[in-house]
């Protein structure tokens, strides 16, 4: 069972891929957002926080050099992984749509994956808190592929774009299936966009990275969650 959060930090350290990070693609150029939902939460709630997000980061490539974050010494850690696991290599299936394709990583190895670093964190007794997915958007991931290779050729091979959302959404599932197993707190960020009557303002125009308003929102819901966290320890129902 995940070691319950202390109620003071000497350090925060946020692990995940290129979201975590504060990537965003504007003007048909990825860059890193000042108003990113870190860089907010670094400078309103808590200063001494190390930002371990990586452009193209996996469940894999985090659990072969976990080791390094331990030296950072956080007292607790934000984790969001996943996103890239489930991506696929779509320039081999614009050349090849009539191939099987697989994934970064496949579905079971990214339940074992992440089962590996929840133990890791669990066995060095470091609270955890776990984001899941920000909604892929299926119609704006699709037409940026397809303003860079074939989207005949890769439609050919997807049959649908919905199953585009439905993939990225398996992932998810794993991912809060295995966080809940652990009793590990999870910020449900994606329920909040899916929810939002605006969703397209929200995500870039890639389709999977938020723009500044996305982040807000997972600011916002970062920010909830801990307030909603103090309201329960004062009154005695978390400890």
């Amino acid at each position: 069972m995940n070691k319950k959060m202390k109620n003071n930090h000497t350090s925060v350290l946020f692990l995940g891929d290129s979201i975590v990070k504060g990537v965003s693609m504007e003007n048909g150029r990825y860059k890193v957002l000042e108003s990113s939902y870190y860089n907010k939460f670094r400078e309103t709630v808590f200063s001494n926080t190390k930002n371990g997000g990586k452009f193209g980061l996996t469940s894999e490539k985090l659990l072969t050099n976990i080791e390094n974050y331990k030296e950072s010494k956080p007292d607790i850690v934000f984790i969001s992984i996943g996103a890239n696991d489930c991506n696929y290599n779509w320039k081999e299936i614009a050349e090849n749509p009539d191939n099987i394709h697989f994934p970064t990583v496949v579905k079971s190895q990214f339940e074992d994956n992440l089962c590996s670093i929840y133990d890791y964190f669990i066995k060095n007794d470091i609270p955890t808190i776990s984001l899941n997915f920000p909604p892929l958007h299926a119609e704006k991931f699709f037409n940026f592929l397809a303003s860079k290779l074939s989207g005949e050729k890769i439609m050919k091979w997807l049959g649908n774009i919905s199953r585009i959302y439905y993939h990225h959404e398996s992932y998810n599932n794993i991912f809060e299936t295995v966080t809940r197993s652990y009793n590990i707190d999870m910020i449900d960020i994606r329920s909040r966009f899916l929810l939002d009557d605006n969703l397209g303002d929200l995500i870039g125009i890639d389709g999977m990275h938020p723009g500044a308003a996305g982040h807000e929102l997972i600011y916002r819901s970062i920010t909830d969650h801990l307030l909603t966290r103090a309201i329960l320890q004062n009154h005695g129902r978390v400890a």
